[in-house]
């Protein structure tokens, strides 16, 4: 997945490090600072993960295609929640990461 810009670098997290997992894993969000830190950036700016219950609202730009995210999805056994076509052939995939956030993908028709 090619992360490009995510609209809330805060996210909330019951298990900061699931929460981190997921995030790199899932999210394929570059590792930043030394190998021993734990620190994730999306479009040069870093991610922050906090205690606090789940939240929604988050939408992360990708350059992937619709095909490309539900495979993705799928090989990570993360279930995609809602789709939605957008303007400009734009597709948003609702999905919820590890802690309970629902995130927004959205990425580029087929």
């Amino acid at each position: 997945m090619k992360a490009r810009k995510l609209n809330k670098k805060t996210i909330p997290a019951q298990d900061k490090n699931r929460a981190y997992r997921f995030w790199r894993d899932v999210f394929d969000l570059p590792q930043v600072g030394a190998q021993s830190e734990r620190r994730l950036a999306v479009d040069h700016e870093e991610l922050t993960f906090v205690d606090g219950p789940a939240e929604a609202g988050f939408e992360l730009l990708v350059r992937d295609h619709e095909s490309t995210l539900q495979q993705h999805f799928k090989n990570n056994f993360v279930s995609v929640l809602q789709r939605e076509e957008r303007f400009g052939h734009k597709v948003a995939l609702t999905v919820q990461d590890s802690e309970g956030n629902q995130v927004v993908v959205e990425g580029n028709l087929d």
